[in-house]
């Protein structure tokens, strides 16, 4: 599937969200769906980790889509993380925290998944 959503690991720490090439907006729509639904099953605030290191195109749409990650948040959702922004989505990824109000739900690029677990 080109947009998945995984726990990282039996703990439920974070959520990974995998993009690969092609994929869609839709497929987008039924990760962050995803996102809510597994967020929901556990009582801890869930980050969730954007990989983004197996894509290299955009579809039409994907600011606006991106940026609804944080217009409606689940209550316990927590940071958002972001590895593997190529050029193109380095120019995307500072507007998707544009508006955020809430400390406990800020974006921040990271190198690995490994920074979510050794933060600092």
């Amino acid at each position: 599937m080109p947009v998945t959503a995984n726990w990282n690991d039996s703990n439920k720490g974070y959520i990974e969200s995998r993009f690969c090439d092609p994929w869609t907006i839709e497929e987008f729509i039924e990760a962050r769906k995803s996102w809510h639904r597994m967020i929901k099953a556990v009582e801890h605030q869930a980050p969730i980790l954007l990989d983004l290191s197996e894509t290299r195109q955009a579809p039409p749409g994907v600011l606006r889509h991106f940026c609804a990650i944080h217009r409606t948040p689940h209550p316990r959702q927590g940071h958002i993380y972001v590895t593997g922004a190529t050029p193109l989505y380095e120019k995307i990824v500072p507007h998707l925290a544009a508006g955020v109000a809430d400390p406990n739900k800020s974006l921040r690029l990271v190198d690995s998944a490994q920074d979510l677990l050794n933060p600092g």
